[in-house]
Order: structure tokens, then sequence, then C-alpha cells
């Protein structure tokens, strides 16, 4: 009776012990799949609707480590291998994304495409996996948020309100625009659409417009009756999704007819024209390739559109700036267009050519030289004519360096690609020569040196550091600066400088340091008697106040209103004459 008892409470507690800690299994189970659904929803419903699909990505591949072999259901586990083998599809890597498929059929043989996210492509490798799964899943659905027939009756979704365009003739751009409130932050908009009986997804960035943002989708996309669907994307500056209006599942719809009651056009725009059909385009007819008047071949791409040449745009419009816009390449009065000032700073290094002279740089007769000891002072001696000593060997000399700040104007468009600018650079320029607090002395006259007895050297001035300078030049280009374009430039100019450069010397001078004769003195080294030897005298050339400068360069965009230039420019120096190559390196800014 006893063993009975025992045996009955002992039973009890294990089925007690089970029931109670089935709950708690199963709580961590829907904890697991809670998480897991959360990523599969921001990958799905964020990242991949705003073609991220490498973030998207991630996401599942977050979700699934979370779940290891045993936290999730089948089904959560199915759904998602099927929302990463979708995004697998989205970037045609269709062999991944059927292995995926396979993966979420052996987890749950009932798991099943996303409806509104089906492809003809994906469903293929739906059917593919099944096979190879050999189990018996759903039918994959309608590709694209299709029911039967085609047609999609659900509302668009988004947080972002937009009326689309009610209507659109066939072979006509279609405008599309959307106002996004201050609050959103959008700093890029872009659209996704897909035309009429296509089976991909084509993007377009959207250009700002009055208040809001719009963009025209091609001609080609518009070439037969039917439906064109898109929906648009707003993202911050850091390329991150703030807003959607209309989704891949649930987009907007605008029917594409052979005749409409009235054109559609962007605010503040003409109504886009009507593109000639590619099979009825005889040479002549506006808008085709050989026509009159377009001298060459044009393209179908609609205002708003990106570019590199206007020969890729529509009819009537040009190239500027990255952007087919409304315009001639050709105007009467030949203006400027686009960003019309560009401002800079730059650093320029001087190279001067030093004029070679065998004998007299330090002697104090030529302008154009002053020396100086190593400790600064300067040198007032007598230097003797012994080869080898007080001449210099011509050369490129390092003289400095400058730092300046430009500012050019885009003035007048001479040609469609030669446009005159005018500007100045002010700056501050480091290195040069020192000057001397101590005029020269009077030589001591002594029996047997040579003439001259009067001191010949001058007091050496003071640096002038300033740097002011007027060019105008050419442009090569309709814009000051265009993102991902190389615009070069030539210059002429001239303006205030100085620029000097200095080399060692060595004499062998008559005098002393305070200007005494060494008559009858034994000599030093290899200088002869009744001189001293004076080494590494730094021999400065002097050049300048002012100059004539010319050159060019080119200005690299990496955006439109911000870049890279670099310059190559030649100064011949005025009145005290030298020539300086000054290679020159900033960032710009267009405004």
């Amino acid at each position: 009776m006893f063993l009975r008892s025992s045996r009955a409470r002992f039973a009890f507690t294990i089925t007690s012990l089970a029931l109670l800690g089935l709950p708690a299994i199963a709580g961590a189970a829907g904890e697991k799949d809670a998480e897991a659904m959360k990523l599969h929803d921001q990958a799905m419903d964020e990242d991949y609707l705003a073609v991220e699909f490498d973030k998207a990505e991630k996401k599942i591949k977050d979700a699934l480590k979370r779940c290891g072999k045993d936290g999730c259901t089948d089904k959560v586990l199915g759904k998602l291998h099927i929302a990463l083998g979708t995004v697998y599809g989205g970037a045609e890597r269709l062999d991944e994304a059927k292995s995926e498929f396979v993966a979420a059929l052996k987890a749950d043989p009932k798991a099943a495409l996303i409806d509104a996210l089906t492809t003809p492509e994906l469903a293929k490798a739906y059917k593919d996996a099944q096979k190879e799964a050999g189990g018996s899943a759903s039918t994959p659905a309608a590709p694209s948020g299709q029911g039967d027939g085609g047609q999609s009756s659900s509302k668009p979704e988004g947080d972002i309100s937009h009326t689309p365009t009610a209507e659109q003739a066939v072979n006509t751009p279609v405008p599309v625009y959307i106002e996004i409130p201050e609050e959103v932050g959008a700093a890029k908009v872009g659209i996704r659409y897909k035309p009429f009986g296509s089976k991909k997804w084509k993007s377009l960035d959207m250009q700002q417009v009055g208040d809001g943002w719009g963009v025209e989708i091609p001609c080609d996309d518009v070439t037969t009756t039917g439906d064109l669907r898109y929906y648009i994307i707003a993202k911050d500056e850091a390329g991150d999704p703030v807003g959607t209006a209309g989704s891949l599942k649930v987009p907007y719809k605008v029917p594409i007819k052979n005749e409409i009651d009235e054109a559609p056009s962007l605010p503040g725009k003409k109504p886009p024209q009507k593109c000639a059909a590619k099979e009825d385009c005889p040479p002549g007819l506006p808008g085709c390739p050989g026509s009159k008047g377009d001298g060459e071949a044009r393209g179908d791409k609609p205002w708003g559109s990106s570019c590199e040449e206007t020969r890729e745009c529509s009819s009537g419009l040009i190239c500027l700036n990255g952007t087919c816009e409304e315009g001639s390449e050709t105007t009467p009065d030949k203006k400027s267009t686009g960003k019309k000032n560009l401002a800079g700073l730059w650093g320029q290094l001087d190279l001067l050519l030093i004029s070679g002279k065998e004998q007299g740089v330090c002697s104090g007769d030529d302008p154009s030289y002053v020396c100086f000891y190593q400790d600064g002072g300067q040198f007032y001696g007598q230097p003797a004519a012994i080869p080898g000593t007080n001449g210099i060997q011509g050369g490129l000399g390092a003289a400095g360096a400058r730092v300046l700040l430009s500012y050019d104007r885009h003035i007048y468009q001479i040609t469609p690609s030669v446009a005159l600018t005018a500007g100045l650079r002010l700056g501050f320029a480091f290195g040069g020569s020192p000057s001397s607090s101590e005029g020269p002395r009077a030589w001591e006259e002594a029996a047997g040196l040579p003439a001259p007895i009067q001191n010949p050297h001058a007091q050496a001035n003071g640096f002038l550091p300033l740097h002011a300078e007027l060019r105008v030049g050419a442009l090569f280009g309709n814009a000051t600066l265009a993102k991902k374009k190389v615009i070069p430039f030539a210059f002429v100019g001239g303006g205030l400088a100085q620029v000097n450069a200095s080399v060692n010397v060595s004499v062998c001078d008559y005098r002393g340091a305070d200007g005494s004769s060494l008559a009858g003195g034994g000599g030093e080294g290899s200088c002869p008697a009744g001189t001293r030897a004076v080494r590494d005298l730094n021999a400065y050339q002097i050049t300048g106040l002012n100059f004539i400068g010319f050159g060019g360069g080119a200005i690299y965009g990496i955006t439109d209103n911000f870049g890279v230039a670099a310059e190559l420019k030649f100064m011949l120096m005025l009145p005290t004459f030298g020539f300086v190559i000054a290679p020159n390196v900033g960032p710009v800014f267009a405004f």
C-alpha cells in the first residue's frame, strides 16, 4: 500500500513538473518568434522596399541566428527562409534564392512565397525548390501583388501623402510630383517604377521642383497602353529611408492611354512632349536621329533625368549640371547657366628658376642677389675673384609656399562649351628672405686692395608676404562645377607678389666681418693671402614685387556644389626679373 502511494505521488510530481514546464518552453519559443518576425518585417517592409538588399539580407540572417536550431517554430523558420530567398531574387541571385526556398519547405512544407513580392523568376525558383524538397507546398501566388486579372484592389501604402498623375498618353514622359513635409527630413528622393508588361522595376532620382520633388518617367517605358506602377522612397543624408509613398506590395498606378483629356505636367513646367515611336522615326522628324536642326541623334531622356551629354536628353532639353533641363545650347545673349560663383582655398608651392652666375653673386653690385650669414646677419664683404667661389649654378629652387583664398565668377557663355570667367586671389606667403637690422659699414682703405673702396652693398629690405592677384580665364564647360565631371580651365592675370629663393655660396673675402682690411694676412684654406674663407653663405635671388601669371588646370566635381581643383601657374616676376613655376591644389565650392 505504501509502495503504491509512493509511486502515485512520484508520477503526479513528474506530470506536474512537465505541465508547468511546457508554458515556459512555449513562452521562450514565442519570444524568439516575435524577435525574429520583428527583424523579418523591418527587412521586408523597409529595406527591401527601399531596394537596400544588403541591409535586408543582414537582418534576416540575424533573425535566423537568433532562432538557432530549436529557438523558433517551423512556421517562422519557413517565413525567414522565404524572405531571404525573396531578397536574393531581388538581387538576381536566383540560385541562392532557390536554396533558401528548399530550406523553407524542409522547415515548413506549407511555406509559401510572399504574395506581393513574387516575380515570374521567383515563382520558377520556388517550383524547382518544391521538386528538390519533395514536398507539395502551396502554389505560388500571382506575381507582383496582382490578383486575378493582374489588378490590385488595395490602397497604396506609405506614410507620405501623394496624389498620382491621373493619366498619360502613350509615348509621352510621365510626370510624377510629391511634396514631402519638412519634418520628414528628406535629403534625397527616388522613384521605383515598373512599365506595363515589364518583369523588372527601374529606378530614377527625383529632383527638387518648387516646394516638392519631381521627375519624368521616360518615353522608353511608356510605349504601350496599360498601368505604369511606381512607389516613392525618401531618404535622409545618411541614405536611410525616412518615408515612402506607395510600396512594392501596393504601388501607385498611372493609366497609359492612347488619348487623354488633359496633359499633366510638373509644377511650373510645360507638359512633356510626345516622343516619336521608334518604328515611326523617319529622317527629318523632330526628336528622331538625323532630324533637321538637331545636328546629331538625340536621346529620349526626359526632364530631371541624369545625363553626361546634351545628346542624351530629349529634343528641347540640355544637359546641365548632370541633369536634363529646359533650355537651348545656344541662346541669343549667350549668358552662362547654372551656378556662377566659385570659391576656393588653395595651397601653392613656389619653385623659382634661379639664374646661373659665375662671379659676383655676393659682391653687392647686382640687386637681384643678397647674401646672409647662417646666423641671419647680412654679408657686406668684398669677395675676391677666385674661380669656384662667389658664383652659383642655375636650376629650380624651392622658394616657399602660399595659402590663397580664391573667388571666380562665371560671366559669359562664349560658346556652348567655353565660358569667360574673372576672379581674384588673396593670400599669405611663407618662406622668402630675411631682412637686415644693420646697414653696411664703410670699408677701411688699404693699399693693394682692388677697387671699389666704397662699400656697394645695400641693406636688404624685408620680404613681402602679401599675395594679391586678378585674372581672367576660360572655363571649358557650361557650368562651374558638375558632379563626377572634370572641367578644364585656362587663365591669364597679374598682381602683387615676391618670390625669393636661396642657394649656398662660398667666398674669399678681403674684409673682416667689421669691414676692416685683411691686407698682409696669410690667407685661409683655399683662399689666397689677404682674404678669409667664408663658407655657406645663403645667397637669395630676389624677384618681384609684381608679376604676370598664366596657366591652366582642371576641376573635378565630387558633388554639384563641391569639388577639388588643381592648376599649374607660371609667374613672370617684375621689375626684378624671375620665372616661377607654381603648382596649386585645393577644394572649391560652387554657389
